[in-house]
């Protein structure tokens, strides 16, 4: 098997990995999501035979991409593994970065993505939303119609 064959994109069975890592972004801003992410980057063992996770820019809604800041936060990533293993460079992938591609290893993807859940959790949203519109003074069945409601209009 070809080397490269060993690449995964981002689709349509990866967007709750994409919005985990985006909503923690968001929470943390651009510079403490780079650091973050930074640190788990030293932490993992860059192989250069291994599976890529190919990430690609938000640049239509038919297509999915992640929007600007973490993006540019990774492709920076991206470059500071090739600097700590040029053998990553013989890879397509790493080779044709560009404005609207970056890639990653997926094991290093994965620790990104369990690192935003233990950070995220949609479930305190959730019990926010509820608490805030039952001080509002919905009843509890409205509340929920509305946090139901918020969430298709997301």
């Amino acid at each position: 098997m070809a080397m490269e064959q060993c690449v995964v994109g981002l689709e349509r069975h990866n967007l709750a990995e994409l919005e985990v890592v985006e909503r923690l972004a968001a929470k943390l801003g651009a510079e403490a999501f780079e650091a973050e992410v930074s640190l788990l980057s030293r932490l993992h063992k860059v192989n250069p035979e291994c599976v890529i996770k190919s990430i690609r820019r938000f640049v239509h809604p038919s297509l999915i991409g992640m929007s600007v800041e973490p993006f540019l936060v990774l492709q920076r990533l991206a470059d500071e593994l090739v600097e700590r293993e040029p053998a990553l460079l013989k890879r397509p992938s790493f080779r044709c970065r560009n404005d609207h591609a970056t890639a990653l290893p997926l094991e290093l993807w994965f620790a990104i993505v369990r690192h935003a859940r233990a950070h995220y959790d949609p479930a305190e949203s959730d019990a926010a939303f509820l608490v805030a519109r039952l001080r509002e003074g919905f009843t509890s069945e409205q509340a929920f119609h509305a946090l139901i409601a918020s969430k298709r209009s997301d």
